[in-house]
């Protein structure tokens, strides 16, 4: 006879398993974790999974969302804050690459492009959508003129420090904390309209 499992035990699996999976992110990368570390971590057997995501995809795919509503969250509420626009720049850009808990230092925006085009078509142009949506709402809290910032310009430099966050060469890991604040300090600039 198959186990009964309350809704509170469900939620208990779910959050362990995505406790789990940020960790072997982390440790791995996106693309290399599987099914079976997932499982193995949270203690369930590979055939549970199933009843809680359709597909190892799917449970990433939560993950990264979650985090990202995580992250935005404190981005938003740098809004209230009295600093000037380059602080608040710089402390967003913190919020989202250099924060200990971020995610970001750990999936490229290619490895993201990647689970996206695994799943189904609907949330692929959903997150197109969203993805306007959340920039739209960062340009409105770091008052972002666009006649002084250039978002196309910006993207741009957003890409290139996802890229130095996400790249975790060894050989070059000394440079690298040095190298984000440096870009992290220039983009706050730039949105500042600092750069002339």
């Amino acid at each position: 006879m198959p186990k009964i499992v309350s809704e509170n035990e469900k939620q208990r699996i779910k959050e362990l398993m995505f406790e789990k999976g940020v960790d072997l992110i982390k440790q791995k990368g996106i693309k290399k974790v599987t099914v079976e570390d997932i499982t193995k971590a949270a203690g369930i057997g590979k055939g549970s999974f199933y009843l809680y995501y359709d597909s190892k995809e799917e449970l990433l795919y939560d993950i990264l969302k979650r985090c990202e509503t995580n992250m935005f969250n404190r981005i938003e509420a740098l809004k209230g804050e009295n600093i000037d626009k380059r602080e608040k720049a710089i402390k967003a850009a913190k919020e989202i690459y250099l924060a200990p808990d971020s995610i970001i230092l750990y999936v490229s925006p290619t490895d993201f492009e990647n689970l996206l085009h695994r799943l189904p078509s609907e949330i692929y142009e959903k997150e197109k959508e969203k993805s306007k949506d959340y920039f739209k709402r960062t340009s409105e809290i770091f008052e972002i003129d666009e006649t002084v910032c250039d978002v196309n310009v910006l993207s741009q430099l957003m890409d290139a420090l996802s890229f130095v966050a996400s790249n975790s060469n060894n050989f070059y890991s000394e440079g690298r904390q040095k190298a984000l604040d440096i870009l992290v300090t220039a983009i706050a600039e730039y949105i500042a309209g600092e750069d002339s």
